[in-house]
Order: structure tokens, then C-alpha cells, then sequence
């Protein structure tokens, strides 16, 4: 089995480096600049929640800009796309070359959005759809830091794969300790990421902490409000997510499983990166304004991150 992780930020890294070290599969790791070149020369080191070191002889390397590897091409039987959300359309230009006839592809970057075009490039029947739960983030190039374990799930679309066809990269993910599971609503599965997402990853990049923090009465508070707000928009598409009161235990349980955790927001703000707060609190502002559903904290929270960081 051939799997190729495209876009090696802190969780392509994470799960690329857990599935080489599995041995259950080809690892091709596409990555780019200084981390890219640690990757091709000293290997994946995993440091917090497991101290790992794997060799780049356990994986092969793409570097983006400078050494596009073609080993895979035509070859790969899944395509886990987990770049920033910005770089999600250029690198399905990578992936389309890599996809043979039962090639299945996945998006595990933030945000709405990727799904659809997905679909609409590789088609639905290729398409899984993914989301991770695990936190980490990059102390330095070529190191990731797991600062929680969470859950990857993995789940089926209209007219795409079912379980039987992912159960290969299932036991991949099981074996790497990933903690997989499949869903038969992966659209659910996708939108309770996103939740997740507009409630911390904001709150904890404008207030500056881990996320943890956000459990503080008042932050969390703000927290599942917004987190409510996207709710109420996705509901209105008719997506099937939990009740209110599970949606709740959701939030603080990612926060206290992910609570030493800079989130990705952060990390970008600080290193003066895009944010993604477009597909994120934004898309649900527009999406809530063509529902005629008031969005407020998502408006002002996008606002807010904008105003910091403008890019």
C-alpha cells in the first residue's frame, strides 16, 4: 500500500512520520523550505506525547519548489491532502498525478469548502472525506510536537468510498496509533471539526494561549457561543450534527485532551503566515448570510484576526 501525505505542516508531518514508522506502508512525505530539507536529511522527530525518530530511509521525499518526487506517480493508493487551506487547489495538481483508478483522496486541512472541490476535481467516488482531532504544532523545522492525542476520522459521501474501501488505511492509522474510526456521515464528520475550529483556534490566537486556556469560564464560554452560532448555520443545511448538550462535552473535551496545544491560528499569527480564518469564521458569516442566520461572534472574531494580521 502507497499512501502519499501532501503539505507536511505539524499534523502532515505528525501522521506522515506515524504511518512510515508502522511499517504497514510507502510513505511519500511532500513538504517545503527548512522543513522539507530536515525531513530529507534527518528524518521525522515526534516529540510531547511520544518521543519518536524516524529515518528518511523509512519515507520517501517530495520537496515542493525544488524536487517534485515522482515515485509515487500513478502509483499512490490514497492521497491525504493536509496543507493549509490556501494550498489545498494546488497541491490536488501533485495529487492528480499520483491517482491511479481506485485512488482514494482526502482533505484533513480546516475550513469548508475542500470537500466540494474535491469531489468536483477527482470525483465523488474517489472522494473519503477526513478530519483529526490530534494537536500539534512545529517547535522547529523538521520537529513536531504531539501536544494531544485526539481521534482521525475517516467517513463516507454521497456516492464515494464506504468502510470496506478505506479499511486499508484504517488499519495503517491503527497500527501508527492514530486512532481511527469511520463515520457513514462524513459531511457530520467534517462540520464538527469546523465547529471546533471557529470556537478555539480565533479565541486562543487573539488572547495568545494554549489551548487549553479556553476551558477559563468566561473564555469558554465565548468559545461555545460562537461554536453555537456555526451550529445553527449547519443545521439550517441540514447536516446532521449533535445536540447542543453534545456539542458542549465535545468542546471541552478537545480542549482538555488538546489543553498544552498551540493551535494552528497562533502558530501562523505569530510566524506572520495567512490565517484561515476565511474558511473558517468567515465561511460561516457567509454561509449564515445567505441562510438569513446572524452571525455576530463569527463576523467580529473574523474582524478581529483580520485586523491583527491582514493577510
Amino acid at each position: 500500500m502507497k499512501i502519499a501525505v501532501l503539505g507536511a505542516g505539524s499534523i502532515g508531518t505528525l501522521i506522515a512520520g506515524k504511518l512510515a514508522n508502522s511499517k504497514l506502508a510507502e510513505v511519500l512525505v511532500h513538504a517545503r523550505g527548512e522543513h522539507a530539507a530536515k525531513l530529507a536529511l534527518d528524518g521525522i522527530y515526534i516529540t510531547g506525547h511520544q518521543e519518536l525518530k524516524i529515518s528518511p530511509d523509512d519515507y520517501e521525499i517530495s520537496i515542493a519548489d525544488v524536487m517534485t518526487n515522482d515515485i509515487f506517480d500513478g502509483a499512490a493508493d490514497y492521497v491525504l491532502i493536509s496543507s493549509k487551506a490556501n494550498q489545498v487547489e494546488n497541491l490536488f495538481e501533485i495529487a492528480k498525478r499520483m491517482c491511479h483508478l481506485d485512488t482514494k483522496v482526502m482533505v484533513i486541512s480546516n475550513g469548508l469548502g475542500h470537500i466540494e472541490k474535491c469531489k468536483d476535481t477527482f470525483g465523488p467516488h474517489r472522494t473519503i472525506a477526513a478530519t483529526t482531532t490530534h494537536g500539534a504544532w512545529r517547535p522547529s523545522a523538521g520537529v513536531v510536537h504531539w501536544a494531544g492525542k485526539g481521534q482521525t476520522v475517516l467517513g463516507s459521501l454521497p456516492g464515494g468510498p464506504g468502510e470496506t474501501e478505506a479499511k486499508p488505511l484504517l488499519d495503517a492509522l491503527l497500527s501508527a496509533g492514530l486512532e481511527p474510526a469511520w463515520s457513514s456521515d462524513g459531511l457530520a464528520t467534517i462540520w464538527k471539526k469546523v465547529l471546533l475550529n471557529i470556537a478555539i483556534n480565533p479565541l486562543a490566537a487573539l488572547a495568545g494561549v494554549e489551548n487549553g486556556a479556553l476551558l477559563e469560564p468566561d473564555l469558554f464560554s465565548s468559545a461555545f457561543s460562537t461554536m453555537l452560532e456555526g451550529a445553527a448555520v449547519a443545521r439550517i443545511e441540514r447536516v446532521n450534527i449533535p445536540d447542543d448538550a453534545e456539542l458542549e462535552i465535545l468542546l471541552r473535551h478537545v480542549l482538555t485532551a488538546t489543553s498544552s496545544n498551540i493551535c494552528s491560528m497562533l502558530q501562523d499569527i505569530r510566524a506572520g503566515r495567512n490565517t484561515e480564518i476565511a474558511v473558517l469564521n468567515q465561511a460561516i458569516t457567509l454561509r449564515g448570510e445567505r441562510a438569513g442566520i446572524a452571525t455576530p461572534l463569527n463576523q467580529m472574531l473574523t474582524s478581529m484576526v483580520k485586523a491583527l494580521h491582514p493577510r
